[in-house]
């Protein structure tokens, strides 16, 4: 029997499978007819940098509404707002109108993601929050597997507009899916906490991680194991040239990456437990670093999408981890505004890695930068091991909040 808790995060994760395949076939179709229309590498970067940055600006704003307002609520709006814009990119067939479009759909669609990890918990309970991220975690990856190869296929068959409706679609079903979710999004009387100085500020997620050195720790390695990541992604065009593998090749890379990052979130989310949150945090951070080491030096191209699978899943793992220990370590009150914060800091970091990494592949080559890459990771672990065993063998944190915490998730 399905208890109701676990109903409603698969309720989640189907809505999170839509959004995110819908999303990411549109993405692909963008990116082809903005490159199809110019010719140009340059558009292209702004077609990325446009879409993703936005939500990363307005991010102390979207956590607010998230610890303010209704978040189902807020989720829902989110959705059928970002339905309605990618309609509108359908009929639009000028680079700049596509990329505007779609930089106005990152920015209405922003508040959602910190409305609905900060949920999860109070949705969840205590006993399944391990289980519940772990699940939205593969229902992500669904779509990162399913939604570029179905963009493609549209895009070639069918054009751009075909791709920007279906992800309109897609962000219908999530939001009703969203609807359907029968348990509750936030504690039950946060309103007692939300009227304190500290936790009333919409900097308030950004002043709990400075003031927290577990939290800030997890969101510093995070924000460089995404900046080594969007470098790393850049090497992977040479890579197949120095393979002679072509598109075939990096096709079979990328459905490698996204089914270890599908089947890592599976099987974490029925192994890791509350006691086991940090050891997958910090194994999984290592294992990603090993297996992107790996991909550099490899000799054969057979082994690099066995790598890519297998550093793909233990970044899954990192994932489960990392979020219980953020979600377990916030008061709810604040939770929006702390995941908020960590997006915009990760975010900030991808574009980073999107600014240099050209130059830097260039510059040295594929291999020292999956090497690079690697090794960087690796000592991001060794941190964050030291880091939370420092945690452990002291008293418990003190965040400065003046309210009372709920007592399941502070």
């Amino acid at each position: 029997m399905i208890t109701r808790e676990r109903g409603d995060v698969w309720r989640l994760a189907i809505a999170s499978a839509a959004s995110n395949t819908g999303n990411w076939a549109a993405t692909i179709a963008l990116s082809l007819a903005v490159y199809a229309k110019t010719g140009s590498t340059v558009w292209l970067s702004a077609s990325f940098l446009f879409t993703q940055v936005p939500s990363a600006l307005v991010a102390p704003v979207s956590g607010a509404m998230a610890d303010r307002l209704n978040r189902k609520r807020i989720m829902i709006i989110c959705d059928l707002l970002g339905a309605a814009t990618y309609a509108g990119m359908a009929v639009t067939g000028r680079p700049l109108g596509l990329i505007a479009l779609g930089a106005l759909a990152a920015l209405l669609h922003s508040p959602f993601g910190p409305a609905s990890r900060a949920a999860v918990p109070n949705l969840a309970g205590d006993s399944q929050l391990t289980w519940a991220n772990g699940t939205l975690a593969a229902a992500s990856n669904v779509g990162q597997l399913a939604g570029p190869a179905l963009g493609g296929v549209l895009y070639a068959f069918a054009g751009a507009g075909v791709a920007f409706v279906a992800n309109a679609v897609s962000f219908a079903l999530s939001a009703a899916f969203v609807a359907a979710v029968r348990g509750p999004f936030r504690s039950e009387n946060p309103e007692a906490e939300t009227n304190t100085p500290e936790t009333g500020s919409m900097w308030a997620g950004v002043r709990f991680l400075w003031h927290n050195g577990t939290l800030l720790t997890l969101t510093v390695v995070g924000a460089v194991t995404f900046l080594a990541t969007e470098i790393i992604a850049v090497a992977d065009l040479p890579l197949i040239h120095h393979f002679g593998v072509g598109g075939v090749g990096y096709g079979v890379m990328n459905v490698a990456w996204g089914a270890g990052g599908l089947l890592g979130a599976l099987i974490a989310a029925r192994v890791v437990s509350k006691n086991s949150e940090t050891a997958a945090a910090v194994l999984g951070v290592l294992g990603l670093g090993a297996f992107v080491a790996a991909v550099g030096v490899s000799l054969w191209f057979v082994l690099v999408p066995l790598f890519s699978l297998l550093f793909a899943g233990s970044d899954s793992f990192a994932f489960v981890g990392f979020s219980g220990i953020y979600q377990r370590g916030t008061p709810d009150v604040i939770r929006g505004r702390m995941f908020a914060a960590v997006g915009a800091i990760t975010t900030f970091a991808s574009a980073v890695g999107y600014g240099f990494a050209g130059f830097l592949v260039g510059a040295v080559g594929w291999r020292p930068v999956y090497l690079g890459g690697g090794l960087t990771d690796m000592a991001c672990a060794g941190a964050l091991a030291i880091a939370l065993w420092m945690r452990a063998s002291r008293p418990a944190e003190n965040p400065p909040l003046a309210g009372p915490q709920d007592p399941e998730t502070g």
